[in-house]
């Protein structure tokens, strides 16, 4: 039931291979009592010896913009005056703090930007510190960008208030301290778009991500009111070229490429260079993922639709915690055939859970659940992800 039972049955100064079930071995895995586990004949086998081999911390770093969101507790245009939820949003620290909820003790994230001091500044800190590690300082004579968010049926707008904000000035020299050693590296298609800094930024960072062997998740993100389709696909190709793990969203890909291929076909086309897991959305109709073998698939899950922002930020969250319960990214890209096909179904159920909870609330995290109600919520619904 627990590590220490584990250990407690090894004999003294030697080890011994213990058979695990699925849901014992990701339980053990999360709780740090177990590095690794293989997969022998569709058994799971994992070897302990007497010094306890504790999991170590995986290390989760992203950089961006986070800005004071007044999310509309209404229908149409603004109104002055109205209801608002006044929250804290931003693409990459929503996606820290979601990977954090899930994995407290496995994963460190940490989100590094600019603030300004002001109010709105100081509003982010408060309200993320605790929640992920938080690399901002707050620039005197700087101001913190601001969103408003406004809902029409099942769409939704949002207008910004962010034209040379603090974080529109984010160097490679706020990132560069905190790249060694670190796991993964998460990056957006939003940030490069902030400026000439911010793309500049966005370049060294990925130059170093390179040179160095760190694995990088790229969320295209795309955002119509910040540029046209075909200057984010020049921008945003480059991107793909030195990402581990590319993500879009069906329409996003649609817009941005204009190819009028299926999910499946656009997970095939962007499977090259460095990618090595495909990652296209569907709203509520779940998600296709493509290994460069096998193409995985999850028809969603049905709730009572509130607030759709956010979602594909959860679901980024869920898919990385579910291969950082057992592996790093380095690790995963050796793992054979089964392993990966295990590691990846087990991800694409946690991202398609972690997407749909979030559209029950409003506020970009307020419905994150945690891995265990993740688990609650399989236990009900069933896991869904299968290769087709």
């Amino acid at each position: 039931n627990s590590g220490e039972s584990l250990r407690a049955a090894l004999p003294h100064g030697g080890a011994a291979l213990f058979v695990l079930t699925e849901i014992e071995r990701l339980r053990l895995t999360r709780q740090g009592h177990i590095p690794f586990a293989i997969r022998i004949n569709g058994i799971y086998c994992v070897q302990l010896g007497i010094d306890g081999n504790e999991a170590q911390l995986k290390k989760f770093v992203t950089f961006g913009e986070t800005m004071v969101q007044y999310n509309a507790d209404y229908q149409g245009d603004y109104v002055s005056g109205g209801s608002h939820i006044k929250d804290v949003a931003g693409a990459e620290s929503n996606v820290a703090v979601n990977i954090h909820k899930l994995l407290p003790k496995e994963v460190e994230s940490l989100w590094i930007s600019r603030l300004g001091d002001d109010s709105a500044g100081q509003l982010v800190q408060t309200q993320l510190e605790g929640r992920t590690l938080v690399e901002a300082e707050r620039f005197s004579g700087e101001f913190t960008g601001v969103s408003y968010l406004n809902h029409y049926g099942d769409d939704h707008v949002k207008t910004y208030q962010r034209a040379g904000s603090a974080a529109s000035k984010l160097n490679f020299t706020d990132i560069s301290p905190h790249l060694p050693n670190s796991d993964l590296l998460h990056v957006t298609g939003i940030t490069p778009v902030l400026s000439a800094a911010c793309n500049e930024t966005m370049v060294q960072a990925l130059h170093w991500a390179d040179a160095n062997d760190l694995p990088v998740c790229f969320d295209a993100n795309y955002r119509e009111p910040l540029w046209p389709p075909v200057k984010a696909r020049v921008v945003f190709e480059l991107m793909i070229a030195s990402a581990t793990i590319f993500k879009v969203g069906h329409d996003e890909a649609e817009i941005v490429w204009s190819r009028g291929c299926s999910a499946e076909e656009y997970a095939r086309y962007f499977y090259r260079g460095n990618v090595r897991i495909s990652i296209v959305t569907r709203g509520s109709e779940g998600a296709v993922v493509f290994d460069g073998s096998r193409m995985f698939k999850h028809p969603g899950y049905s709730v009572e639709m509130v607030d759709p922002v956010g979602a594909g930020d959860a679901f980024v969250a869920g898919f990385l915690a579910g291969i950082f319960e057992s592996h790093t990214l380095r690790e995963f890209a050796s793992l054979d055939f089964h392993n990966r096909r295990q590691v990846l179904t087990h991800a694409l159920n946690i991202a398609n859970v972690c997407g749909a909870l979030t559209c029950t609330r409003h506020g970009d995290t307020a419905a994150m659940p945690t891995m265990e109600q993740v688990e609650e919520f399989l236990d009900q619904h069933g896991p869904r992800a299968s290769v087709v």
